[in-house]
């Protein structure tokens, strides 16, 4: 294997090794160092006064609540947009609604009849039936 396809010397590979270097390394790094100075900072100046102190916990206040703010921002956002489309969609649908209801109603109809029409012999029967038994208690008294 000769030095020339090494892959350690070919120029993908250098380009890659550039890449890690500025594009991963060099972020994770920096933010290290931001962080380290950050905390570096806040430590150091309750030392120089109880006003810089009650400023840095303002500041760290602000931080914990800004997510929550925008996360309730976004749902007022999505409270809009959902109170904006039913108001909408409900411009346009009663005329179609009230034809469905118009059907619903035509079918409970329908199905009332037809099954006033399949109880209707056993009603008659239950008639005679009691009918029959009034009269037959009528005729054994007498």
């Amino acid at each position: 294997m000769s030095l020339e396809n090494s892959p350690h010397t070919s120029p993908s590979f250098q380009k890659h090794r550039r890449e890690v270097v500025w594009h991963i390394l060099l972020p994770v790094i920096l933010a290290g160092v931001i962080f380290m100075g950050l905390g570096l900072l806040m430590v150091l100046t309750p030392t120089l006064g109880t006003a810089r102190t009650g400023h840095w916990a303002a500041i760290s206040l602000i931080w914990l609540i800004s997510p929550l703010i925008l996360f309730a921002l976004l749902f007022v956002v999505l409270n809009i947009g959902l109170i904006y489309l039913m108001n909408k969609l409900l411009q346009v649908l009663p005329p179609y609604l009230r034809i469905g209801q118009i059907y619903s109603r035509v079918m409970v109809l329908r199905v009332q009849v037809f099954c006033d029409r399949l109880a209707r012999p056993f009603v008659r029967w239950g008639g005679w039936v009691a009918g029959f038994r009034h009269l037959r208690s009528k005729v054994i008294r007498l």
